[in-house]
């Protein structure tokens, strides 16, 4: 095997030096992350209108026993969101006896740290020793991935050993990744399904359609389940407003990679236009493909066809840095004192940089602040702990709960219970959210007869006043159709009538 230097090391794959390098750099990651970690109270996330509260409710739902195919927030079918991350922390929950919340903290710090090995293993394995150290250096640029806990954490390292397979053409285990994939964020990494076919197609390889054959058999159910329940083309609510924001600069602008990667991804082009590698070819290839996925939307919108492709760039920057470290790990350096200025660089420089721009992430997000302080602390006149722990006490896993949309979202989370309607931008795609927002106002605001019937069509068990509530409508005649069981200042929790 050719022995490639470091400095004053020398990099095989089997020696000690390379996997003492990547333990200091997990050590380096976690002196950055940790900190962070270990000083949340909630997670990251944890506030109304928050991606975190709807992953918190879907796992809290799957942790109580209920169907996962079911919408977690509505009791009903489909679930819109694929589920394994839900699994497993849901699963991770019930085998340590530890909290939802905690639950979802830990495993941001387990992503955070699996991904510099993934990174590692599957550079090292596409090109060497040096090159997988140099990716695990890399990779702690990405580490603003893990503040808050969602399933893109996971589903980016599931893609990226994926691609790993199908570049060392095991289909099976590749496809067998990319399913999962899918049953962690299919947006994110669908695109990575171009790859293989174009390989089969191209290369007349055709044994690389196992790969997209395996996984959209794994993902099956999902998309089944989907199919039968949903009753229509699915709706997508978006705060952002993607259809007026999302413009042809825009997505053009999302392609780019980092600044600081552009040094590395020039080297990586250099080096491949001279060796005309097949492996990174493969990568500059899928940067094609993910390319034509964001835009190719653009010429559907004469038609009428609306897709919001910002999803589809989610790989880009894993992919850039395995190529930049495809293109670093190609330079000869012929002198001591280069080589350990390229080892300075990748082993001290490039993780400073990884711990200003963490925290600089940290320090400039608007909502993050929020997950130092102890729940009580959040909107102290909704009382969400006092209220939850009554529903915990005095109602069952599926017994529907109707409120303000904000305080449902929260509730949902906290209890697991279903609610009636959540806020813009948070709801089932297959089913019409705005008819279930309508119908909540309706509860609260119209006749008897009116809010008997809204019930009734939603099997409302618990009716709770607050000061969403009262913000929102005038609330009128709730107790012609529940009667007060608790009280806490502002809140009143209303148990429907038989």
């Amino acid at each position: 095997m050719a022995m490639r230097r470091i400095g004053t090391f020398k990099l095989q794959c089997n020696n000690p030096h390379v996997y003492l390098f990547l333990g200091y750099l997990i050590i380096i990651a976690g002196i950055i992350t940790f900190p962070y970690f270990l000083t949340r109270k909630t997670p990251p996330g944890y506030i109304i209108g928050g991606d975190t509260l709807v992953h918190a409710a879907i796992a809290r739902g799957i942790y109580l026993g209920r169907n996962p195919f079911l919408d977690q927030t509505y009791n009903i079918y489909p679930n819109w969101y694929p589920f394994l991350y839900h699994i497993v922390v849901a699963s991770a929950a019930k085998a340590t006896g530890m909290s939802i919340e905690t639950i979802m903290i830990a495993f941001q710090a387990f992503l955070a740290i699996t991904m510099i090995l993934v990174l590692f293993y599957v550079a090292r394995g596409l090109w060497g020793a040096k090159a997988g150290v140099y990716a695990a250096s890399l990779s702690l640029m990405l580490l603003g991935s893990h503040i808050y806990p969602n399933p893109k954490e996971l589903a980016p390292l599931l893609g990226v050993l994926s691609i790993y397979f199908v570049l060392k053409r095991m289909y099976v285990p590749s496809g067998f990744l990319l399913g999962l994939a899918f049953w962690t964020h299919y947006a994110f990494t669908l695109p990575l399904v171009g790859l293989p076919i174009l390989f089969a197609i191209v290369q007349k390889e055709k044994k690389n359609i196992l790969v997209p054959i395996l996984a959209f058999l794994i993902f099956s159910p999902f998309v089944i389940n989907a199919a039968v329940h949903s009753g229509r083309l699915p709706q997508i609510e978006s705060i952002y407003n993607p259809w007026e924001t999302d413009t042809l600069v825009n997505k053009l602008k999302s392609l780019l990679p980092p600044v600081y990667l552009v040094p590395f991804l020039v080297l990586s082009f250099l080096r491949w236009n001279r060796e005309r590698d097949p492996l990174s070819g493969a990568l500059f290839l899928l940067v094609g493909i993910i390319a034509i996925a964001r835009l190719f939307p653009e010429l559907l919108q004469p038609f009428g066809v609306y897709i919001w492709s910002k999803r589809f760039v989610g790989m880009l920057r894993y992919i850039y840095t395995l190529l930049s470290a495809y293109g670093a790990s190609g330079v000869e350096l012929s002198t001591k004192r280069a080589s350990t200025l390229l080892t300075v660089t990748m082993l001290l420089l490039v993780p400073l940089a990884g711990a200003v721009i963490f925290w600089d992430s940290v320090d400039n997000d608007q909502f993050v602040w929020i997950s130092e302080y102890d729940f009580s602390l959040y909107y102290p006149e909704e009382h969400f702990l006092e209220v939850s722990s009554w529903i915990w006490n005095n109602t069952e896993r599926d017994d529907v709960i109707a409120t303000s949309e904000e305080v449902g979202m929260v509730l949902n989370a906290l209890t697991g219970r279903p609610i009636v309607a959540t806020l813009y931008g948070h709801g089932n795609t297959f089913i019409d959210n705005q008819k279930r927002r309508e119908d909540l106002e309706q509860l609260f605001t119209s006749s008897c007869n009116r809010k008997k019937e809204i019930v009734a069509r939603y099997d409302v068990k618990v009716i709770i006043t607050e000061p969403f509530v009262y913000e929102h409508w005038n609330v009128t005649d709730i107790e012609c159709i529940a009667v007060p069981v608790y009280q806490i200042e502002n809140v009143t929790i209303w148990e429907v009538k038989e």
